[in-house]
């Protein structure tokens, strides 16, 4: 990643400059109609389980009329005291039975929320010295399993931790959410109609059928749209990708020339969310919406294109550009280039996070401390480092004190070592919008991170940017291979979700 001068305006250089891509794969079609697309959540309660002290375990010998246990004049006096507690819940209790660890079973006249019974059992062991322990009698189900192939063969980073070093450690945290009600924004290339992606893209406001996102790109050239005679701006509905090839012979941009697309944007989607369909790959948060927004056009993109992105992606009135309808709750934002935080940047970063919209920033390719890359630091933002499928710290991402976590971003340690996402082919124009491929860069790493931050606000969506931050940093878990400036380790997707909903 640098910066790029030009006699008009400063523009900035994606992370793709330092993401290595290889060979698309085969569309894949396979599908299997048993998978399950929703994790069992927590659900409403009806029972309580509680333990007492010296108690016997009567469940052998109690007896019981028409499937009611009897009520002894001990029991009678403990289901007192569980009724005078339960009163200020809005509930009464009935005896159920005896299980064989000695605890009893009580049953609510209403369901009750998880939390409402944890709080319900805590303050009835409080009052009752007699009680060993009291819990809910907690809902278990199957562990939900991605049907989608790829996910065994070829995404490592999804992985458990426990069997993948560098996996991002997201099984456990799937049977706890999918990311669903929460949008994403990715301000990046834009994106091309991916099967795997269009379920989970936002329509256009005001655009037709096909139409996604918006086009923040302002000039006409680095858009590669025709705007009509005396029109200055190329913004517009619809953040189609028309690629950001390159030619040999370009003088506005010479350090690029010769670069063909890179379909960047619809990689990092992917990685968010793709679509948990039975086929191909699955996203990080695969019932989450990404807000596609594109800002990075030939050349690159001009932070005043991003500030505004980025403020109305969080909710806020830009000037010229129709009110956004679909907030977004997160923003990813895998591009940048060396130097200071602007103004420009930190002030619309600031304007965001004081919506309440988390902003997720990729780290930088230079191998270089992070504090001159920017605007990963910028003050606030979470930004990510990337490491590779031992748990190490990639060769070439960027550490130090501005980075507050790392995730999988591929280090190219062995052929694997890469991140296979939605990846359509074509050197400018795009040739297939079906086939999948591999990258690797901070530019990946960052959308690993926003769809656990996504997976977070849909078991929690009151958590303000900084508590967000302040989780993932809390529960990382430390790198198993060498990764020096790696912030506080490599994000945990279980052990943050779960902490999201404590």
């Amino acid at each position: 990643m640098k910066a790029i001068k030009s006699p008009v305006k400063s523009l900035m250089v994606a992370c793709i400059a330092g993401c290595l891509m290889t060979p698309a794969f085969a569309n894949v079609t396979e599908a299997n109609k048993n998978g399950r697309t929703q994790p069992h959540v927590e659900q409403n309660l009806s029972q309580i389980i509680v333990k007492y002290r010296n108690d016997i375990n009567y469940s052998a010998t109690t007896a019981s009329v028409g499937g009611a246990t009897t009520v002894t004049p001990l029991q009678a006096q403990r289901l007192s005291t569980l009724q005078s507690v339960a009163q200020s819940f809005g509930a009464s209790f009935s005896v159920k039975r005896q299980i064989v660890t000695g605890g009893w079973v009580y049953r609510s006249s209403v369901p009750m929320k998880p939390a409402q019974m944890r709080a319900l059992a805590a303050k009835l062991a409080q009052s009752d010295r007699a009680i060993e322990y009291a819990e809910p009698d907690y809902i278990r189900h199957a562990m939900y399993v991605p049907t989608d192939p790829m996910f065994a063969t070829a995404q490592w980073d999804l992985q458990s931790s426990a069997t993948q070093p560098g996996g991002l450690n997201l099984p456990g945290a799937w049977d706890l959410s999918l990311g669903k009600g929460i949008v994403v924004a990715v301000l990046d290339t834009g994106y091309r109609p991916h099967p795997d992606l269009v379920p989970n893209l936002v329509p256009a406001q005001n655009g037709v059928a096909g139409q996604y996102g918006y086009n923040f790109i302002s000039d006409p050239v680095s858009a590669r749209i025709t705007v009509p005679i005396g029109a200055q701006s190329a913004r517009g509905y619809d953040a189609l990708d028309k690629g950001d090839w390159v030619p040999t012979t370009d003088t506005i941009c010479p350090s690029q020339a010769g670069n063909d697309s890179s379909w960047h944007g619809t990689h990092v989607a992917g990685t968010i969310a793709a679509a948990a369909n039975n086929a191909g790959v699955i996203g990080v948060a695969p019932s989450a919406k990404v807000l596609p927004l594109r800002v990075l056009g030939k050349c690159g993109g001009s932070d005043s294109d991003i500030a505004d992105a980025v403020a109305w992606a969080a909710g806020l009135s830009v000037s010229g550009v129709p009110a956004n309808t679909n907030k977004a709750n997160v923003i990813n934002l895998s591009l940048g280039g060396t130097g200071f935080c602007t103004k420009t940047s930190a002030a619309a970063f600031q304007m965001a996070m004081a919506n309440g919209t988390t902003i997720v920033i990729a780290a930088g390719n230079e191998s270089i401390d992070a504090k001159i890359s920017s605007p990963a630091n910028c003050p606030g933002v979470i930004a990510v480092a990337s490491t590779s499928i031992t748990g190490g710290r990639s060769g070439y991402s960027n550490y130090g004190g501005s980075v507050a976590v790392a995730a999988p971003g591929g280090g190219f340690t062995n052929a694997s070592d890469v991140i296979t996402s939605t990846l359509p082919t074509g050197k400018t124009v795009s040739t297939d919008d079906t086939t999948y491929g591999t990258m690797a860069g901070t530019s990946q790493a960052t959308p690993h991170v926003a769809g656990v931050v996504a997976l977070m606000l849909a078991v929690k969506p009151t958590l303000t940017p900084a508590q967000i931050k302040n989780i993932l940093i809390s529960t990382a878990r430390p790198a198993p291979a060498n990764c020096p400036g790696c912030g506080a380790g490599i994000v945990d997707a279980t052990a943050a979700v779960k902490a999201a909903g404590n």
